[in-house]
């Protein structure tokens, strides 16, 4: 990967993900920017491991929280699923909202740091 498309993925992440910092040892620009480090890191790991994710519709996912005549109803509930080079499922996230294209990539980006960190 050039140093340009991690700069992009780093950029991306820096615009698009949350972030956490220790207030004793970080400023919060500090912490976002470590944040956006790892998980542009993760995302070029979980590929060169051979991890790819799927999407599918999410016909369990728990609405309950909503509050019936003031939330109103997603459009769109997902499951994403990471899978290995064989198929086989590593880890899967449910009831995934009207996710945005960016939003999915933070998701997968987010599971790849947690698989690829073990």
């Amino acid at each position: 990967m050039s140093t340009t498309a991690k700069q992009q993925a780093y950029l991306f992440f820096l615009r698009n993900a949350g972030y956490s910092y220790n207030p004793e040892t970080q400023t919060k620009q500090q912490g976002r920017a470590a944040s956006a480090r790892k998980l542009a890191k993760a995302e070029r790991d979980a590929r060169a491991l051979g991890y790819t994710f799927e999407w599918q519709d999410d016909c369990d996912g728990d609405h309950s929280y909503l509050v019936a005549g003031v939330d109103p109803e997603p459009e769109t509930c997902e499951v994403c699923l990471m899978l290995d080079d064989n198929g086989k499922v590593m880890q899967s996230l449910g009831c995934i909202d009207d996710a945005t294209r960016e939003y999915r990539r933070v998701v997968e980006a987010e599971m790849a740091l947690e698989e690829v960190s073990r």
